[in-house]
């Protein structure tokens, strides 16, 4: 390999890191003719090898001794790598198979395909989510069409699925673009713009405002109902859309006003396309993946937090959304201590909606106890992490219960208090009642007279039975 983890190995690993530029350059180079197929199957597993050692540059970039293979990671953008990717890419996925192959070579040559695709996508999504380059307007919509042309299966690239292991890479290649296209629509940069209360001006984002109206434009050309793996990218699109038309002065844009994420949304969610995710990462595509697996799951937690932001998902919601929100989060958080150290920092922005619900769970306890525990079980991998939700429970005071308003019992009709003239049973939580006297607030009405109250008040003055 060029390189390991951790640095550079020996000259010999120089000398292949030279050999390995020189054959990703000479393959995009060669002509498209019927010998560029024969030198291919000639030069495929060098190509492999190639795009092995340059994903390896990438994963090694982020260690803490690889300065000099970022600076080689660097270096490969520089000398044009990402167009020479993309060039390839798309070569790959409309190319036919070779004539007058049989089955088993055809197979392998399937198989083989795919695998350089995998690789293809694996590098570039290292390039974007470390920020080696930045993915434009222009590159994004190639990108979108690549995606549009695999899932609606106008490449030939769905008739390689023709083994298990072909079928398994072809999931895999159409995962990846699709967490590549919503990486680089870079929700974090909104976040953060909406966080800091940021008004709304061209160049705030990665997008001029005709990249928005042209990819819109792409973007209404999906059908979830048609093809299930378009739900999540018009899904994506809206949360896109909704945080730019939450800046501060998109009053002033007409292109904003005219475009109606509404409407992606509605059919998205009646597509269940938030199913996908939760799908996903139930999936053996990620467990197996060699690929960098907790970028992958970076990229998911950073468009749900997006999501909750965006449509103001709260623990109010009757229908599922909510729970399947909660399955997603567990299943990105879970094992993942990186992801986990950054929900707990308050400095992290990014992670900011997604606590706020867990703060919401958390004063609905103890209604919603089974959705608290397991979403706090998933945000405890690690020693601070743990330290942390034990820290949350401790610091956790008032408990929830149902309760039947009456004139008696409501202070105060503006601000929603409430006074208990007797002690009340806490349902749920076996030799606990709250005292006589203890004021609490309205957190929404279930029916009619009947209304969920946060009691606060701190444990030791609950009464034991």
């Amino acid at each position: 390999m060029a390189c390991d983890l951790y640095g550079w190995q020996d000259e010999t690993d120089h000398a292949q890191l030279r050999s390995s530029r020189a054959c990703l350059s000479s393959f995009n180079a060669l002509p498209r003719t019927k010998e560029r197929k024969a030198v291919e199957q000639e030069k495929n597993k060098a190509f492999q090898q190639a795009l092995k050692d340059v994903k390896e540059i990438y994963v090694g970039s982020g260690s803490e001794e690889g300065n000099a293979i970022r600076q080689e990671a660097q270096s490969l953008i520089s000398d044009g790598l990402e167009s020479k990717l993309l060039s390839v890419l798309h070569d790959l996925l409309s190319s036919s198979h070779p004539e007058h192959m049989d089955i088993d070579l055809f197979t392998l040559w399937a198989e083989e395909t795919l695998i350089e695709d995998n690789l293809i996508l694996d590098i570039l999504f290292l390039a974007y989510y470390e920020s080696f380059c930045v993915c434009n307007g222009a590159q994004w919509k190639k990108l979108c069409l690549l995606y549009k042309g695999i899932i609606s299966g106008s490449f030939n690239f769905g008739k390689l699925a023709i083994s298990p292991e072909a079928t398994h890479s072809f999931y895999h290649a159409k995962v990846q673009l699709l967490l590549i296209l919503i990486e680089t629509l870079d929700l974090e940069n909104l976040l953060q713009l909406i966080h800091d209360e940021m008004p709304f001006r061209e160049g705030c984002t990665l997008f001029s405002l005709t990249d928005v109206q042209e990819i819109d434009a792409i973007i209404s050309g999906f059908n979830a109902f048609e093809t299930k793996e378009a739900g999540p990218l018009i899904l994506t699109w809206a949360v896109f859309l909704c945080l730019i038309s939450s800046l501060p002065g998109k009053q002033e844009n007409s292109v904003l006003m005219d475009i109606d994420h509404v409407g992606y949304v509605r059919q998205a969610f009646e597509a269940a396309s938030l199913s996908y995710f939760l799908e996903l990462l139930q999936s053996d595509i990620l467990k197996d993946s060699d690929g960098p697996v907790a970028g992958y799951r970076s990229v998911l937690r950073t468009f749900v937090s997006a999501f909750i932001a965006s449509y103001e998902i709260n623990v109010q919601l009757e229908d599922n959304t909510l729970k399947l929100i909660l399955d997603i989060l567990c299943k990105i958080y879970r094992g993942e201590e990186s992801l986990c150290n950054q929900f707990w920092d308050r400095e992290s922005f990014v992670d900011g909606p997604i606590r706020c619900l867990l703060c919401n769970l958390e004063g609905e306890f103890p209604i919603r106890t089974v959705e608290l525990v397991g979403f706090l079980s998933a945000l405890c991998e690690g020693t601070w992490p743990a330290e942390c939700v034990y820290n949350f429970l401790d610091k956790s005071v008032g408990i929830s219960s149902l309760l039947e308003i009456t004139s008696d019992s409501l202070v105060d009709n503006i601000s929603q208090i409430i006074e208990t003239r007797v002690p009340l049973h806490v349902p749920g939580v076996e030799g606990l009642i709250i005292p006589s006297q203890t004021r609490g607030h309205v957190l929404k009405v279930i029916d009619g007279n009947t209304a969920l109250v946060r009691w606060e008040v701190n444990r030791q003055k609950f009464s034991p039975l």
